[in-house]
C-alpha cells in the first residue's frame, strides 16, 4: 500500500480509476461466469470467516461493469444467512441497508442505481460485498470516490467488533499498490474468479 494525503493523493487516485475502470470494462465479458465463480465459494466463505445463520450479508445491486453479487447472495441465503441490499442516502453519509431478499420489490436509487423499498426493514448487516476498481495484496481497495463504504463501514464498526467486508473484483483489477487514506477501510477479502483471496499481513 502507499499512503499519500491532499491533492496529491486525491490526484493518484483519480488517475488509478480511469485506468482500472477501463480494466474492468475489458474484463466484463466473463461477467456470467465470475459471478457463478463466487457463488460457488460459498461454503468457503462461511468456513473461512465463521458465519452463520445469525450473520446478515449485504450485497449491491450491480450497476454498469460491476459484477453481479447476487447469485452469492442466493447461495447464501439457502444456507440459510440473511441478505441484505444497500439504500444510497444524501452524500458524505452511510448507506442505509434494508433486508432483501430475490423478488422483493426494488426501486429507483440515486447514480442509476436499484434499492429496497423504503418500507422493508432496517438492518446492520456485518458482512459487506463490496464493488471496486483495484485492490492490493494488503486488501485495500480503490472505490469511486464517494466514500459511502468506508464511512458505512466505520459507522457498522462502532457498534460491533465482528463487521467484515469482502471486496468482488477480477483478478485483472489487482495492483501493487493502492493509495490510502486515513479514512480507507482495509478489506477482509477479496473473491474473484480465482476464489477467495485474504490480505497479506504487512
Amino acid at each position: 500500500m502507499s499512503s499519500s494525503s491532499g491533492q496529491d493523493l486525491d490526484a493518484l487516485k483519480a488517475s488509478l480509476r480511469k485506468t482500472q475502470a477501463k480494466i474492468r470494462a475489458e474484463q466484463s465479458t466473463m461477467a456470467d461466469q465470475t459471478a457463478q465463480a463466487i457463488a460457488a465459494e460459498a461454503d468457503r466463505i462461511i468456513a473461512a470467516f465463521g458465519l452463520t445463520t445469525d450473520d446478515i450479508i449485504a450485497g449491491y445491486w450491480p450497476i454498469k461493469t460491476e459484477i453481479d453479487p447476487r447469485p452469492l447472495m442466493a447461495a447464501m441465503a439457502e444456507r440459510g444467512l440473511k441478505t441484505a441490499l444497500p439504500a444510497t442516502p444524501k452524500p458524505e453519509t452511510p448507506l442505509i441497508f434494508h433486508l432483501w431478499q430475490d423478488g422483493d420489490v426494488m426501486i429507483d436509487g440515486l447514480y442509476g442505481t436499484s434499492e429496497p423499498h423504503p418500507n422493508a426493514p432496517v438492518c446492520a448487516p456485518n458482512v459487506l460485498l463490496v464493488p471496486l476498481l483495484a485492490f492490493d495484496d494488503a486488501g485495500y481497495r480503490l472505490g469511486y470516490g464517494g466514500g459511502f463504504y468506508d464511512r458505512s463501514l466505520a459507522a457498522l464498526r462502532q457498534d460491533s467488533d465482528r463487521v467484515m467486508a469482502i471486496g468482488i473484483a477480477y483478478d485483472a483489477q489487482k495492483v501493487v499498490s493502492v493509495p490510502i487514506g486515513a479514512y480507507d477501510a482495509k478489506l477482509d477479502g477479496i473473491l474473484t474468479e480465482t476464489g477467495l483471496k485474504q490480505p497479506k499481513a504487512v
